[in-house]
């Protein structure tokens, strides 16, 4: 503990006239100067101040008590190694960090407060496509980036505290109940050219996800076997998982064109197709279906799995999904479901005799 004073306190640490602890010591700076710290503990008990003093004591010592300050733009370049090494979606990160450094740029990280992030919240919200606010999950990604450069920091020991702890994430409305009849995905398939018939078969009757679909090798196929094995790198749960195949789809895709150049599917002019998107909003338009993304053609193939009595286990084990919450957001009740319950329950008191039914 070192030399005591008049308190019978340890060296640096002192009680004032209010009886309040206060660190009184000098550390070194950067530049090899000397300065000298007095900080107020406030009325804490005794064993807490000698704690944070030798805390104190310990980081001056190694030279820690006068961190450089560590600019946003700084830690940002740090998470974005880390995406790059760790995550699938560093070119999305990228993205979301660019408008981030654009905003906090050189400001010192351990100065940011949730004051700040709603202001940058705030000047950002008008910025959406065709003059429209930006959606609720489109902030909630610059939140949840923003948060995760403050964690990489902290790991780092490139600050001690979170300065935005507190700040929350927008509810979100994003669950979408649009699926397609019969005869609406028989239009979509007529209006489909070339690729895209058999990528959005694929989607519809399988629920792989779209950039599963895209990133298709000819090597994850065992048309034999009537499966396509997706590789972990491949999902975005990051788990193998395996798909299974009709025999029509089986059967178009041994009769699908292959570009021995090239390892994947879908292909032009020998590349990867990255996405299909303007493709497809254009064969919608065509077939005259509005309000229908890409995406529902997954909720379209739970659902017709759950509708043909598949149990929910399997279906899970054929879309990928996690949790029974995440699959019951893609299993779509529409009128003919309901109209089925009520056929049901009627031929079930059809059945009964009439006084079994009396309660009473």
């Amino acid at each position: 503990m070192g030399r005591t004073n008049a308190n019978n306190l340890p060296e640096s640490l002192r009680k004032g006239p209010d009886g309040a602890y206060i660190l009184d010591f000098r550390a070194t700076l950067e530049d090899g100067s000397r300065k000298r710290v007095i900080k107020s503990l406030g009325n804490i008990p005794k064993a807490l101040a000698l704690k944070i003093r030798d805390k104190v004591m310990a980081e001056r010592s190694e030279g820690r008590y006068f961190k450089p300050k560590v600019q946003f733009r700084q830690a940002a370049e740090g998470f974005l190694e880390y995406s790059r090494s760790r995550k699938r979606s560093y070119e999305e990160d990228r993205r979301l960090v660019r408008v981030l450094v654009g905003h906090f740029g050189d400001r010192v990280l351990d100065t940011l407060t949730p004051a700040a992030v709603e202001g940058f919240l705030n000047a950002i919200r008008p910025q959406g496509p065709k003059g429209r606010p930006l959606a609720p999950a489109t902030l909630n990604r610059y939140i949840a980036c923003l948060k995760t450069i403050v964690n990489q920091a902290l790991t780092n020991n490139l600050i001690d505290r979170n300065p935005i702890r507190g700040v929350k994430l927008f509810k979100e409305n994003n669950v979408r109940d649009r699926v397609l009849s019969r005869e609406e995905y028989q239009r979509l398939l007529e209006a489909c050219l070339g690729h895209l018939v058999l990528i959005v078969t694929l989607a519809y009757r399988t629920g792989m996800r779209k950039g599963e679909i895209l990133g298709l090798r000819w090597d994850q196929l065992r048309l034999a076997e009537k499966v396509v094995l997706l590789d972990p790198k491949d999902t975005k749960t990051n788990e193998a998982r395996e798909v299974p195949l009709d025999d029509e789809l089986a059967e178009a895709l041994r009769r699908f064109p292959r570009v021995l150049s090239c390892p994947y599917l879908f292909t032009v002019k020998g590349k990867r197709i990255e996405d299909c998107k303007t493709a497809f909003n254009a064969a919608c338009r065509r077939a005259g279906i509005r309000d229908f993304r890409f995406h529902d053609l997954r909720h379209c193939a739970v659902t017709n799995l759950r509708k043909a009595g598949v149990p929910q286990n399997v279906i899970m084990s054929i879309s990928g999904h996690k949790t029974d919450s995440m699959l019951r957001r893609y299993d779509k009740v529409d009128r003919e479901d309901r109209r089925v319950a009520l056929e049901q329950v009627k031929r079930l008191r059809e059945s009964v005799p009439f006084d079994v039914e009396q309660t009473g």
